[in-house]
């Protein structure tokens, strides 16, 4: 009797441990944009701060432009502990001048819960269905029985690899990093040369327009200079023949005064 009393004490505490409330099974995205002078220095402190959280750098993507680096931007993809998740992104802040930020979450229980649920009665299916293979007589028999089992333990392993893969998501979180290297205030030495030869470049294209149009200009007028010559020459005629008609004047001498 005071084994069964015993007993039925523990039961209420099996049965109260059994539904008690699953924590929150989250996969979370952490989303984050930064400026910084130098992607190169960066990637140094940024190996070095997923190493110590125990995470990786998934993906890298550099996209260099032709600018001579000038709008350099690079995409990553980080993978940490869920745990340190919210430390990691407030760390990679620091390391540059935040554009945006932000958290998201997926609550995924209800998926694990009816996952685990669904592998459970398979698992089950699955040794009632050998049991009752190990029964069989006939080959006719072992042979229905057996494509059920085969069929049966795929998906088992389908779910099976279903409940991991959100596990590991809910293990670790994934940090979507976005960085773009700010514009120098001075231009480099580089850069200079650059301009020195783009406007070279112009200007000797300007003079060569310039003494095109002057040659063509030339060109057009070269009809036209016979009829200014005579023009100029008929000018220059009556002009001459109206000094001719113009009477002299006489200068009172300084004697006679």
């Amino acid at each position: 009797m005071a084994e069964a009393k015993s007993a039925n004490k523990e039961d209420p505490a099996a049965e109260t441990t059994a539904v008690m409330p699953q924590k929150p099974q989250l996969v979370r995205t952490a989303e984050i944009s930064l400026r910084l002078e130098s992607i190169d220095k960066m990637m140094v402190q940024l190996r070095q701060l997923v190493q110590s959280k125990q995470g990786d750098i998934y993906d890298f993507q550099d996209d260099r432009s032709l600018d001579n680096d000038r709008h350099r931007q690079a995409t990553l993809v980080l993978k940490v502990p869920s745990k340190v998740l919210d430390a990691t992104v407030a760390e990679i802040a620091k390391l540059g001048k935040v554009e945006s930020q932000g958290v998201k979450s997926e609550d995924v229980t209800q998926q694990v819960v009816d996952t685990d649920a669904r592998l459970k009665n398979l698992r089950q299916q699955e040794d009632l269905t050998r049991k009752i293979m190990e029964r069989s007589g006939s080959v006719r028999d072992i042979l229905a029985v057996s494509k059920e089992l085969s069929a049966i333990r795929e998906q088992i392993e389908q779910l099976d690899a279903s409940v991991k893969n959100l596990r590991q998501q809910v293990a670790y979180s994934t940090i979507n990093l976005k960085i773009e290297e700010m514009q120098s205030a001075t231009p480099s030495s580089d850069a200079f040369g650059v301009q020195v030869q783009e406007t070279w470049k112009n200007s000797t294209h300007a003079a060569g327009s310039l003494g095109t149009n002057l040659v063509l200009g030339l060109l057009w007028l070269l009809p036209f200079i016979p009829f200014m010559a005579i023009g100029a020459g008929g000018v220059y005629y009556v002009i001459g023949k109206r000094r001719q008609q113009l009477p002299i004047v006489a200068t009172p001498n300084s004697e006679e005064e």
